[in-house]
This record gives C-alpha cells, structure tokens and sequence, in this order.
C-alpha cells in the first residue's frame, strides 16, 4: 500500500511540471501568433487538449479485477484512457508541419514543436507509469513491464491510424465499421508495421527509462 501512497504523492508533485510544461508550449505559440499575424500551428492547443483527457481518466483507473471491484463505471474509464492515450504521444508527428524556408522561423517552430511534444509525452508517460504501478502492486513487476511495452506499441499503432489513415478517438463513435475495415487492411501494409515498431519502440524506452529512474529514488 505504500507503493500507491508514493504514486500518489508523485502524481501531485508532477502535476506542477505538467502545468508548467503546458503553459511554456502554449506561450511560445502565442508569440509566434503575435509575431507572424498568423495562426499557422494553433491546432497545436487542441492536440495538447487531447493529450491531457488520458492523464485525467488514469487517475479514476483501479487495477484491481477482483469480481467485487470490477465494475461497468472501472470498465467504461480503461477503454476511454485506451482510445486516448495515443493522442499523447501523437503530439511528436506535428513536426511534419516544420516547413518554414526562414531559418530563424524554423529554428522557433522547431523549439515549439518541441515544447508541445515533450508536455504530450511527459502526459503519456505519466498516465502509463500511474497504472504500471497499479499492476505491478496486485501482480508482479514482469507483467507490469510487459504492459509499458505492450500499450506503447499500441500507441504506436494508434498513432499511424490518427496521423496517416486520418481518424481520431471519436471515430470508434461515428464511423466503427469504417474505422474497423481500414485498421484491418492496414494491417498488410509493410508502412504500417515499420512506423509502429519504430515510434512504439522509443515510447517503450521513454516509458521504461522513467520507471527506471522512479525505481531508484
């Protein structure tokens, strides 16, 4: 029980850095709004939206499939942090949108960009490591790693269907047999298996690193 207690406590002291994070990635956008009289990249503030809904509902998870805890309100909040959690890391494809000739442009999209894809992360990371904890304390820590690995790949593969198929999380909603049809046929398709295992190996690292280095405080 103290190993929550710690995860608790960890959550909260984070909290700030992730506050912070968010307020420098957004304000260098709106001085490049300012200073270009252009809102060119103000997408960016939805995509971080996204990213934090994920962090949010981690925190209402209780790993715990005991048949007397395990319930439809537990069930509804896995599935909604699932279908979410890659809009965290999908904060990292925006750099396809560094175009800009002016090299002291490029240089200040290039630290935006930057900005916003680290606050992603450090929310993907975040909400991962709260329910790798949850899992290792009622099991045992080789299945909470094979979890981090598991739903960064996942994320990965979530992340190709967002950026290069075009959907997004609300699509389970509006067009699921479309969306079920264009997963499956992807599936053949050589891009989607090099995209995944590249993206989803450097989130498992991200991910396993920050264990790593929360295991040894």
């Amino acid at each position: 029980m103290n190993n929550l207690f710690s995860l608790y406590v960890l959550n909260k002291k984070q909290n700030n850095f992730l506050i912070f994070s968010s307020i420098i990635a957004v304000a260098l956008l709106l001085i490049r709004v300012k200073i270009t009289h252009s809102f060119y990249l103000l997408f960016l503030i939805w995509n971080l939206i996204l990213a934090v809904i994920p962090y949010i509902i981690s925190n209402f998870i209780k790993i715990d499939f005991s048949l007397k805890k395990y319930n439809f309100k537990n069930l509804f909040f896995i599935v909604s942090w699932l279908l979410f959690l890659p809009n965290t890391f999908y904060l990292i494809t925006d750099f396809v949108h560094l175009n800009n000739t002016n090299l002291i442009q490029f240089c200040f999209d290039f630290i935006l960009l930057l900005s916003f894809t680290i606050a992603g992360f450090y929310f993907g990371i975040l909400s991962i490591f709260s329910i790798q904890q949850q899992i290792q304390f009622f099991y045992t820590s080789k299945t909470s790693y094979l979890f981090t690995i598991s739903i960064s790949y996942l994320c990965a593969f979530g992340i190709y269907i967002g950026r290069f198929l075009r959907f997004n999380s609300w699509d389970i909603i509006s067009y699921p047999l479309f969306l079920a049809e264009s997963t499956f046929n992807c599936l053949f398709e050589n891009e989607t298996w090099t995209f995944t295992l590249g993206l989803g190996t450097l989130i498992s690292i991200a991910n396993l690193l920050y264990i790593k280095s929360k295991s040894n405080i």
